[in-house]
């Protein structure tokens, strides 16, 4: 590991640990409870400032800036479970997103291959295949696989190697 991650990490670790022992030696409980919220309001920061470095770190460096904004309003203002909820809604509509305009490439429409390369390189759309790649089996179970078990239709059969495979054709600079 790197120094500088060694220093990060011992700095984090180190103001807890102060913030914690200012709450246990705190004559009074006023300020017991301020050193609570101190300890609080850091580990909502340090929530905050990880998602936008893991984020900025995926390659979507722009949207990260905006998801650190919207996270800390919503922590600033409902608390930490509000970012979590934030991180977790996120994740689930944007993969969705993703997941019904591959299957849909997966069919072969037009307009989705067509919303892919306006939006994507072949880099970044791995980048995301990789992120929402658990998206996209939750998508064609709902969507495909237990209507089928209902309706007994024919089912189409997907495997996202081959919708891979199929927009690196697409996606790749002639």
């Amino acid at each position: 590991m790197k120094r500088d991650h060694i220093l990060f990490i011992a700095s984090v670790v180190g103001v807890f640990l102060l913030l914690l022992a200012g709450a246990w030696s705190s004559p009074t409980f006023s300020e017991e409870q301020s050193y609570i919220e101190a300890i609080v309001m850091f580990g909502a920061l340090l929530f905050v400032f990880s998602v936008v470095v893991i984020v900025a770190a995926m390659g979507f460096r722009s949207f990260a800036l905006f998801m650190a904004l919207f996270i800390a309003m919503a922590v600033s203002l409902y608390g930490i479970e509000a970012g979590v909820i934030v991180v977790v809604a996120t994740y689930v509509i944007w993969g969705l997103i993703f997941a019904i305009q591959l299957l849909l490439v997966h069919h072969r429409v037009e307009g989705a291959i067509r919303w892919f390369r306006e939006r994507y390189t072949f880099k970044t759309f791995t980048l995301e295949f990789k992120v929402f790649y658990p998206m996209i089996w939750t998508f064609y179970f709902f969507f495909e696989y237990l209507p089928h078990l209902v309706t007994k239709e024919h089912l189409i059969d997907f495997d996202p190697k081959e919708v891979y495979d199929v927009m690196k054709g697409f996606l790749n600079p002639r």
